[in-house]
């Protein structure tokens, strides 16, 4: 019983210092997403960008865990939208977790998304509602992780 305890503890304080960027352009949307993340006591922090520029600056800033990202946003330079902010995230952060949303539910922006290495792609029509599934998957990943990194390290 008490090793049950000790494990569920550490599990806790283990994921406990995750971190979250949401960038979209539609206020309605980025707000909508960080009360769904607001009610997950593992986040530590959630960042919010409006665009690509943004996020990319946040992204080097905090060095989030999880990025959610808006396929269709404004963008300049390097990052034009956030497929783009997909790709430079995982050449310099491959570690990150990235959840790719949309309103244009074309099946060519869900191939290219998959390709450059997003966890999961969702309709924000249709698809919404398994944001909270993949948050969950996500986060079980994360502790299976460190579990075996601790495991390793006997």
């Amino acid at each position: 019983m008490l090793w049950a305890t000790i494990l569920s503890w550490r599990i806790m304080s283990m994921t406990k210092s995750v971190n979250v960027l949401v960038m979209d352009d539609a206020d309605v949307i980025r707000k909508l997403v960080v009360a769904i993340l607001t009610e997950i006591p593992q986040i530590n922090e959630i960042i919010q960008a409006k665009d690509a520029g943004s996020a990319v600056k946040l992204m080097t800033e905090h060095q989030p865990q999880i990025a959610i990202l808006d396929v269709k946003v404004p963008g300049n330079g390097e990052v034009k939208n956030g497929i783009d902010v997909l790709k430079w995230t995982k050449k310099f952060y491959p570690n990150t977790a990235v959840i790719m949303l949309t309103n244009h539910a074309n099946e060519r922006y869900r191939e290219e998304c998959k390709r450059a290495g997003a966890n999961f792609f969702f309709d924000k029509s249709s698809e919404f509602d398994q944001l909270t599934g993949a948050l969950d998957t996500l986060m079980a990943d994360m502790v299976e992780d460190k579990l075996q990194t601790v495991d390793r390290s006997r």
